[in-house]
């Protein structure tokens, strides 16, 4: 794979795993960051704020170096933990994974835990689909609208770069994360322009 690629999935796998009455629903999804893994952890809780326990783990970055996972209230790596590993099992990134527990009446001890919550998690990656994709970056500019036709001249030979016009006339433009330097570097030579999420 090239530098700003990864396997990943594009949309969410959910599974049912049951154990001694309990029942854990299982959710796998994609993530573009950590701020949006949080979200979407939030909002299963939410949506799901009668069951017992939401689990969850995730693994983001190209080189899969940001890793994370909650108990939620379980005993300490009796669930986050083994949902972590059904999802380092693979050579995936950029996702996400929720496990929703309904409690049955039986306590199922620690092993029978883990086997619950991972294999929630595992069922939803057996069934996933997973696919080569590229890591975007966005660069949001403005330009003087009577000298725009010099950006857009610019974006016509820069076939590696999609872009839209928001409401309000701002550019959103999307390349691969590895390109984004010299993107904005050329896009600074351009009159006017000025570039709004830059750090």
């Amino acid at each position: 794979m090239q530098v700003d690629t990864y396997l990943g999935i594009t949309q969410t796998y959910t599974s049912e795993y049951r154990a001694s009455g309990s029942k854990f629903y299982g959710f796998v999804f994609p993530v573009d960051s950590a701020e949006d893994y949080e979200r979407k952890i939030k909002a299963y809780k939410t949506e799901y704020s009668d069951a017992t326990h939401v689990c969850s783990a995730c693994v983001i970055g190209l080189d899969r170096e940001y890793q994370r996972f909650s108990d939620d209230g379980e005993p300490s790596n009796s669930s986050g933990r083994p949902m972590l590993y059904a999802l380092l099992s693979k050579e995936i990134s950029f996702v996400g994974c929720a496990v929703v527990r309904y409690y049955g009446g039986k306590k199922l001890g620690i092993p029978g835990l883990i086997e619950a919550y991972g294999g929630a998690a595992e069922l939803c990656i057996e069934d996933a689909a997973f696919i080569e994709l590229t890591l975007m970056e966005t660069t949001v500019c403005t330009i003087d609208a009577a000298i725009s036709y010099e950006l857009y001249n610019y974006l016509a030979r820069r076939k590696d770069v999609a872009q839209a016009v928001d409401t309000n006339g701002k550019f959103i433009l999307r390349c691969a994360k590895s390109l984004t330097p010299r993107l904005r570097e050329e896009l600074k030579k351009i009159r006017t322009l000025v570039i709004e999420n830059e750090q």
